[in-house]
């Protein structure tokens, strides 16, 4: 078994998941996570040019993946019904202890999934790259999507960094995850390259900027999003 599948198969498992993101957050404070909120408010206001989700107006929303929450946080001020989840028990027990106003809740995306609700749109923001089987999940999520439902996702094109994380078991060309979103029968779908300005969201969201356009520049957080369409 190559590293990179060992490290999915811990994904989860609270000893691997309090080293991991380790990576990312040092006290769980809320000023750790204002930041992290202003790095994803830049992300959202890139989409508002393809999306209609300016103002949630109650429509139902699910974060795939979502740590902490920073942009169900985004989501839960413009107006939407939000949910999160995330295959980690310890990364949803902090998340919870932060923001009490959403529902945080334990999910393989993977397995047979069982919930009641259906959403408007499912957002899952680099996230699929670390799944074992992305086909099974895009199943699952069409199926917990209402009738005119939309899944928004980002994840990595093949570059020499992204496919060096350990974690990222499916980092793949536009092409291969448009075929698998055709075969989990999503109608129609668009693909959206993205760069972003490094570093300066630390100071305010409004420096959280995204650009139209792919790039391999270290310390540069380059893109594709994608929107696939019941």
């Amino acid at each position: 078994m190559n590293e990179n599948r060992q490290q999915s198969l811990l994904h989860g498992k609270s000893g691997f998941d309090k080293i991991y993101y380790k990576r990312f957050f040092e006290k769980y404070s809320k000023e750790e996570f204002e930041k992290y909120v202003n790095w994803a408010d830049g992300w959202v206001r890139f989409l508002d040019r393809y999306l209609d989700i300016k103002e949630g107006c109650g429509r139902t929303l699910l974060e795939l993946g979502a740590s902490l929450g920073y942009f169900a946080r985004v989501f839960k001020d413009r107006g939407f019904d939000v949910s999160a989840s995330d295959i980690s028990s310890y990364i949803v027990k902090k998340a919870g202890s932060l923001q009490r106003d959403i529902n945080f809740f334990k999910l393989n995306i993977e397995d047979n999934v069982e919930i009641d609700k259906k959403f408007d749109y499912i957002a899952a923001f680099e996230v699929l790259e670390h799944l074992r089987n992305p086909e099974a999940a895009l199943k699952n999520i069409k199926q917990m999507l209402k009738e005119d439902g939309t899944l928004v996702f980002s994840t990595p094109f093949p570059t020499k960094r992204s496919l060096a994380d350990p974690t990222h078991v499916n980092v793949h060309k536009v092409s291969w995850w448009l075929n698998l979103g055709k075969k989990a029968g999503f109608m129609k779908m668009k693909v959206i390259y993205a760069t972003f300005v490094p570093f300066l969201y630390r100071i305010s969201k409004y420096l959280s900027i995204g650009l139209p356009f792919k790039s391999d520049i270290p310390y540069v957080n380059s893109t594709c999003f994608m929107i696939f369409k019941k």
